[in-house]
C-alpha cells in the first residue's frame, strides 16, 4: 500500500529542524532569574554583579563567599525566595525604636519581629556591624532582584567570582 504522506515526511522533518535552528533565542529572564552561558550573563544578572561590587563586596567578600564581618551569601541565597531576599536587604537591618508604651505582641509574627529587633540591638551594642537597610538607596532598590539573580547564579555553580561577561541582548519578537 502506498502512503502519499510518507514521501513528505523527510521534507517536514527538514523544515522543522530549520525552524528550530533559526528560532530566536529566548527573551531576557524574568527579574530574579538568570542566564549564564560560558561565563557571560544576561543584563539583569550583570547589574546584580555591579551592585554587589559597589555595595556588598566590602563586607561579604569577593563573589559573596563571606568574611569575618559578614556571612557567605552564596550559601545563604538558597534559603530565600525573591520576596524574602528583597525584604531582608531593603529593610530587615534597620533598628526601629521600641516605644515603652507599645502593646505586647499578639501574634507569632510580631513576637518574632520583636525578638529579631532585640537581637539586632544587642549585636549593635556589642559593636558588631549591622548591614544597613538599603531601601533609601536609589541604586539598590531597583536592582535588588538583579542582586538576587547574581547570587543565585553564583550558588548554582555556573558563575565564578570574577567579573562576568555580558551576553548580547535577546532579540525581541515583533
Amino acid at each position: 500500500m502506498h502512503h502519499p504522506f510518507r514521501s513528505f515526511a523527510p521534507l517536514v522533518l527538514a523544515a522543522a529542524a530549520a525552524t528550530a535552528q533559526s528560532a530566536p533565542p529566548p527573551g531576557d529572564p524574568m527579574p530574579g532569574d538568570f542566564t549564564v552561558v560560558d561565563g557571560r550573563v544576561d543584563a539583569g544578572t550583570f547589574a546584580g554583579w555591579r551592585l554587589f561590587q559597589t555595595h556588598c563586596q566590602s563586607c561579604h567578600g569577593i563573589g559573596g563567599v563571606g568574611t569575618a564581618v559578614a556571612p557567605n551569601l552564596v550559601e545563604r541565597i538558597r534559603n530565600y525566595a525573591p520576596r524574602g531576599f528583597a525584604t531582608k536587604v531593603l529593610s530587615s537591618y534597620r533598628i526601629a525604636r521600641l516605644a515603652p508604651d507599645d502593646p505586647p505582641p499578639d501574634s507569632d509574627t510580631e513576637r518574632t519581629a520583636l525578638l529579631e529587633e532585640v537581637m539586632k540591638r544587642e549585636r549593635s551594642a556589642r559593636g558588631q556591624p549591622l548591614m544597613p537597610a538599603w531601601d533609601g538607596d536609589g541604586a539598590v532598590t531597583p536592582h535588588v532582584l538583579d542582586l538576587y539573580a547574581y547570587l543565585n547564579a553564583r550558588a548554582d555553580g555556573g558563575l565564578g567570582p570574577g567579573r562576568p561577561g555580558l551576553l548580547p541582548p535577546a532579540r525581541r519578537q515583533p
